[in-house]
C-alpha cells in the first residue's frame, strides 16, 4: 500500500513538472512582440475660418489634418487656445463672446449650421468649419 501511494506521488509530481515545463517552453517559443502599438492613426484634413462683428480673423485660419472620427470640439482644442464650458465656447484666442451684447461662438460646417453640438459633431474629409462670434 505505501509502494502504491509512493508512486502515485512519484507520477503527479512527474506530471506536475512537465505541465509546468511545457508551458513555459510554450511561452519562451511564443515570438517576441514589439511593446509599440502598430496601430496606424487616420487622419482627415479640414480647414478652420473665424469672423468676429462680420470681419474675417484671416490671422487664425489654417488647413491641418485631424485625426479620423474627432468632433470638431477636440480638434479646435488641439489647434488653438479654447475656453469652453460643457461643450459651449466662450473664448478662442482671447476673442471672448459676450452675454450682455448677445454675441455668441457659433459654428458652421461646409457653410451649414449642424443640428448638434460641436463636441458631437464628427470631422470628415475636406470639412470646412468656420466660428462666427456676432451678435444673435
Amino acid at each position: 500500500m505505501i509502494h502504491s501511494i509512493k508512486l502515485i506521488l512519484l507520477a503527479s509530481s512527474a506530471l506536475l513538472v512537465t505541465a509546468c515545463g511545457s508551458s513555459s517552453q510554450e511561452a519562451d517559443s511564443k515570438p517576441a512582440t514589439s511593446t509599440e502599438s502598430s496601430v496606424v492613426e487616420t487622419t482627415v484634413s479640414v480647414s478652420f475660418s473665424f469672423e468676429e462683428d462680420e470681419k474675417e480673423l484671416a490671422d487664425l485660419a489654417k488647413e491641418t489634418d485631424v485625426q479620423e472620427g474627432q468632433s470638431v470640439l477636440e480638434a479646435l482644442k488641439d489647434n488653438y487656445e479654447v475656453v469652453e464650458d460643457g461643450g459651449l465656447v466662450s473664448s478662442i484666442e482671447g476673442h471672448e463672446q459676450v452675454e450682455k451684447e448677445s454675441k455668441y461662438w457659433l459654428y458652421t460646417v461646409n457653410d451649414e449650421q449642424p443640428t448638434v453640438g460641436a463636441s458631437d459633431y464628427i470631422l470628415e474629409e475636406g470639412d470646412e468649419v468656420k466660428w462666427l462670434l456676432n451678435a444673435y
